[in-house]
């Protein structure tokens, strides 16, 4: 069998730049999610049962 072909291994770059922007890009995500939460549960407020908010964050620690 030949095995002569132009196939070469990629190797991952781990650089600091890439660390960086990965970083970045994770906290501007878990902001951006924070915000819709908080957003849909500012439209919510009104809504109440028994005297008792409606809609609320389930298993959330500040």
């Amino acid at each position: 069998m030949d095995n002569n072909h132009n196939v070469t291994e990629l190797h991952k770059l781990e650089n600091t730049l890439n660390k960086l922007l990965k970083k970045g890009t994770q906290q501007l995500l878990a902001q951006s999610i924070e915000a819709e939460v908080q957003s849909l549960l500012d439209n919510f407020t009104s809504l109440q049962a028994n005297r008792k908010q409606g809609v609320v964050r389930n298993g959330h620690l500040p």
